[in-house]
């Protein structure tokens, strides 16, 4: 889906070797293309009917765009962050990064973009206070033993103790990032150590390419990515193509009764409906209501309703339904008349709604010399699924 795309990225981080084979892998995939096909204008084009994967693939982009690199980061960050949060921040702060490792493809000036997302969703994530070891990433250049001798960052367990100690850091963090441009994935390692003596707290290892879909949104808690996926497939199973819906509420009815004015009553309804367009933003739909008045009146609806869907369904707002409906109110021999209704629904997530409606009925005579008709209203709630 959009494995071209997390090429192009690493391209910018990649080597010259690693470049090539790139490349390679792009221009045999054009080469495949018949010239003669792109020059006939008038050639015929299949386009299939989109199944369920397609809808799929066209839901998740059209909420949130192509998956890039960053996305795949802030993705195992986010798995790394609530791992974090499930322990006490005590054990682990104050923390600070030792050693960042990049795989041989990567150029090694994403080390500071990686270092910063880390510390940045540390920071946003968890209680973890996160400290600055400079001696981490200071060089050092030593004379032993006639022999000129380079070292980077920490270079035993006894150093670290000491920095440690020197800077109050209670624990440090490991990071590995690793891309295998063959399978598109991006991997990223992490392990937390305790910095008194060395003992390994935490490790994980943590993969993501770009069949892994994202669903970021603004949270205090932070989600692991098979929540995200869950999240998804309930999101996916309450947009259906068909689907039911009960509902309860409060109705309305307009009455010319000097006395007692007009007639209110609970209603209890359900309703069949089924969806079309390419976009699924038009809805027809068939409806049972019952509506009940213990003292004045009790009877029943039955209508048939379109609607349509503004704007176009996705898998993370509410979904409104703006249309109308029209049938008949049934309460026996006497007040039966035609009803049409107007007004809009909120589908608030995954199965609950709300729904106002503005009705006119025709006239019809309930008791002598008094009409049930005119305009009224009704609102209530709905269950879908």
């Amino acid at each position: 889906m959009t494995l071209p795309l997390l090429t192009l990225v690493f391209l910018t981080l990649a080597g010259a070797p690693e470049r090539g084979a790139l490349s390679t892998r792009s221009s045999t995939t054009v080469g495949t293309a018949d010239p003669a096909a792109e020059d006939d204008e008038h050639r015929p084009v299949d386009v299939p009917e989109p199944g369920t994967n397609e809808r799929l693939i066209a839901d998740i982009r059209a909420t949130t765009g192509e998956v890039t690199l960053p996305e795949l980061v802030d993705e195992i960050l986010s798995d790394v962050v609530a791992e974090l949060a499930s322990r006490p921040a005590k054990v682990f702060s104050p923390m600070a990064i030792r050693s960042v490792t990049l795989g041989n493809n990567i150029d090694p000036s994403y080390k500071e973009r990686l270092v910063s997302a880390v510390v940045i969703a540390v920071h946003a994530g968890t209680d973890v206070r996160m400290i600055e070891c400079l001696e981490c990433q200071s060089t050092k250049t030593q004379v032993e033993d006639g022999h000129v001798v380079v070292t980077r960052g920490i270079a035993d367990g006894e150093q670290a103790r000491r920095v440690a100690k020197t800077i109050g850091a209670k624990s440090f963090l490991d990071v590995s990032f690793r891309f295998e441009p063959r399978d598109g994935v991006v991997e990223l390692g992490f392990k937390v150590v305790r910095g008194e003596d060395g003992v390994i707290l935490w490790a994980d290892n943590f993969r993501a390419d770009e069949t892994t879909p994202m669903l970021l949104r603004s949270s205090y808690a932070p989600q692991k990515r098979k929540d995200r996926l869950r999240d998804l497939e309930m999101l996916l199973e309450g947009r259906p193509l068909y689907g039911y819906a009960a509902s309860a509420g409060f109705m309305l009815l307009p009455y010319d009764d000097p006395v007692d004015g007009d007639i209110a009553g609970a209603t209890a309804g359900y309703r069949i409906y089924e969806r079309f367009g390419v976009d699924r933003q038009v809805m027809f739909g068939l409806d049972a209501m019952g509506f009940l008045n213990t003292t004045r009146l009790t009877g029943g609806l039955l209508s048939a309703g379109s609607w349509w869907v503004f704007p176009r369904p996705d898998l993370v707002h509410p979904e409104f339904r703006f249309g109308g409906k029209a049938g008949a109110f049934v309460a026996g021999s006497k007040g039966n008349a035609a009803i049409f209704q107007l007004g809009a629904e909120m589908l608030l997530r995954y199965r609950f709604g709300v729904y106002a409606y503005i009705l006119f009925m025709t006239k019809s005579e309930l008791e002598p010399g008094k009409n049930l008709g005119g305009v009224g209203g009704a609102a209530g709630m709905s269950f879908n699924w």
